[in-house]
């Protein structure tokens, strides 16, 4: 900003004078390596001889934005083209190179690139200085607003909040072993005819949360007498997956092997451009068009050399392909195809991080032209006065596309055959355990790209999906970046598991900017609105000078309420968490603390402050309301060590309103 203008160096001076927008956006040449880089390119545009200059930049808006940008500096009128490069093998670059378009006809592509840069640079430049009226981090250092990057940590503290403030249930679990003939199994006892309740989310078919129940549970099995047992089988359909576009492709990866999006993304990238073994990466569709039939089956063939595939390719050639009415579908393939190999034999010297993926990208693509899996599902229940006692156990009936992509029987030890069916069955023992209700599980990358990409919506029917993609919280070659922005800046952390949690300084900015409030900001759904309107600039549906205004708009409404909000009004109307230990006063939030309302500040009246952010944990209203009622709580989870390891511990509140471990 203080390119255009040298007042803005002054950051506290020119608050005043926020938002700042360009009359028209410059660009300026990056020093060091990629000067030099410029030059050369230069100097080969503005060679008298060009007759056409060719775009072979990456064939999405980050490669136009480049291009066109380069192009603008060059100053040059030369008629340009456009090659569109799905893989880097050389007969898909002569393929693209015959086959390349007027650059004209990627108007469109270039408005969305230059929508989306000046937008996010007129969003986080104007955002982040005026942020500076917001609460800063412990280390003092900038805050930062982004379109994407303050939704995204939006998503990841709604989870955490949950978590932390979750109240534990206490249940017992009944967990029994039982005999019949040969048959030896465990199974875990569950409610007759039970129904989850909405209001009491803890209430599960297999907890005994009354002691009366224990009691009554407990009177049946001392009984004498012989349980009956009894077992149906359900055959399961396993569909077989379609090929990865590059969000699935992160999140299986972090699932199996805990690797973050953006070593997904760096992996797959080499895998296109450095290898040529993969098609390129930063697609959003898992389909590919109906014109590639005789390159799929090319691919089969030069995939059956390579050892480790042979007999799935045999076998798919000897069967035929199934689902090619499903996986070919250009319908829904807009930019890119999915992600599949291109039948390039990897060199000798291949392995690590890449051949790893390689094999599940190939494994994925061969499975994808699979028949369904067939699974025999037996279901054991054991009775006995109207108690039951139920186990599944999951068989491979029918390999199908599982051939390719193995997974393991789910069938205990001793399981064997029910002597008839019913039977009578023995109990040789049992056990009740005492357990409590757990809070959710943390976020992964791999939760939280599905998030992103349903703009914070739980969505697991695929065609709902399917039309959310274009409502996600920005793209899948832009969200690995997104999350390790937010870690870098502080306001998530990752812990060595892998799981993702949001830290006190992303909390409460995120409290602050709703209690503004600044709504679209911290709205997963409104910024995925504007990912679909940029969506609409692209296919040159709706005017890039359209698109910019609403951009403005938001942007001058962001700046105006967080520059003139007065931070001592945003907890006014919340009700107080309960009665000071101290003096019996009420206990009253702000931004920081939990605080005493005869606390007058140092040293001067009341003395009780109960920190949020304090011993390692960030204090919910739900937690330290109950902290304050109680005085102490056992077992409280949701703290973190300062290796960013989470641990459970026993605390205690002070009259002045310090927390401490017991013990």
């Amino acid at each position: 900003m203080d390119d255009y203008d040298e007042a803005f160096k002054n950051w506290r001076n020119t608050i005043d004078r926020l938002p700042y927008i360009p009359d028209a956006f410059q660009y300026k040449p990056k020093g060091g390596r990629a000067k030099k880089q410029l030059s050369a390119i230069m100097k080969l545009i503005k060679d008298k001889s060009v007759t056409e200059i060719v775009n072979a930049c990456d064939a999405a808006r980050e490669g136009e934005l480049i291009f066109r940008t380069i192009l603008e500096h060059s100053k040059v009128k030369t008629p340009t083209s456009r090659m569109w490069m799905q893989s880097m093998t050389y007969d898909a670059m002569l393929a693209a190179f015959e086959q390349r378009e007027s650059g004209e006809s990627y108007q469109a592509l270039s408005d969305a690139a230059y929508s989306r840069s000046r937008a996010d640079w007129i969003i986080g430049m104007n955002g982040s200085r005026v942020a500076t009226r917001l609460p800063q981090n412990r280390d003092r250092s900038a805050n930062s607003l982004g379109r994407v990057q303050t939704a995204t940590l939006a998503l990841v503290v709604d989870h955490e909040l949950e978590v932390l403030s979750h109240v534990p249930v206490p249940y017992w679990q009944l967990n029994a072993t039982f005999s019949a003939g040969e048959a030896t199994w465990t199974a875990r006892w569950e409610r007759t005819g039970h129904k989850d309740d909405p209001e009491r989310p803890e209430f599960k078919a297999h907890r005994i949360i009354e002691k009366s129940e224990k009691e009554a549970i407990e009177a049946i099995l001392a009984e004498s007498g012989n349980f009956s047992a009894q077992e149906n089988e359900r055959t399961k359909k396993e569909q077989p997956p379609l090929n990865f576009d590059l969000t699935t492709l992160q999140k299986r990866a972090n699932s199996l092997w805990s690797w973050s999006a953006k070593r997904t993304l760096g992996v797959a990238q080499d895998l296109y451009d450095k290898f040529k073994l993969t098609t390129y990466p930063r697609t959003d569709s898992k389909y590919l068009p109906e014109d590639m039939h005789e390159t799929v089956a090319k691919t089969l063939d030069n995939l059956r050399q390579q050892s480790d595939f042979t007999e799935h390719v045999k076998r798919l050639q000897a069967d035929g392909l199934s689902n090619a009415k499903r996986n070919f579908n250009s319908s829904k393939v807009s930019d890119h195809y999915a992600i599949v190999p291109t039948g390039q034999t990897p060199p000798t010297n291949f392995g690590g991080d890449h051949a790893k993926l390689y094999d599940m990208i190939v494994r994925n693509f061969l499975a994808s032209w699979h028949p369904v899996a067939e699974w025999t599902v037996t279901k054991r229940i054991t009775t006995k006065s109207g108690h039951q006692f139920i186990k599944e156990v999951e068989q491979l009936a029918t390999a199908g596309w599982r051939a390719v992509v193995p997974k393991k029987d789910k069938v205990p030890e001793g399981w064997g055959q029910l002597p008839s069916n019913p039977c009578d069955a023995s109990l040789t023992s049992h056990e009740f355990s005492e357990e409590k209700s757990k809070p959710k599980n943390r976020l992964k990358e791999a939760s939280l790209l599905q998030l992103m990409e349903h703009a914070g919506k739980h969505i697991e029917d695929d065609e709902l999906a399917e039309a959310m993609k274009e409502k996600g919280l920005g793209t899948p070659a832009t969200r690995a970046d997104t999350i390790e922005k937010l870690l870098s800046r502080n306001y998530i952390r990752r812990s060595r598991n892998g799981t993702i949690s949001a830290s006190a300084h992303g909390i409460r900015m995120i409290d602050v900017l709703r209690r503004i409030p600044v709504e679209w900001i911290t709205s997963p759904e409104l910024t995925g609105d504007m990912e679909a309107s940029l969506l609409a600039v692209q296919r040159g549906e709706e005017p890039m000078d359209v698109y910019m205004t609403k951009i403005i708009q938001q942007t001058q409404s962001m700046v105006e309420r967080i520059r003139d909000h007065d931070r001592n009004t945003l907890y006014l109307e919340e009700p107080s968490l309960g009665s000071c230990p101290a003096c019996g006063g009420e206990v009253k939030e702000n931004t920081l603390a939990y605080q005493c309302e005869h606390n007058e500040g140092r040293d001067k009246g009341c003395a009780f402050v109960f920190w949020k952010d304090t011993s390692g944990r960030w204090f919910d209203r739900t937690t330290a309301t109950r902290l304050l009622k109680n005085g102490s709580l056992d077992d409280l989870h949701g703290f973190f060590s300062q290796a960013g390891e989470g641990y459970d511990t026993s605390i205690v509140l002070a009259k002045d309103g310090k927390v401490a471990t017991k013990g």
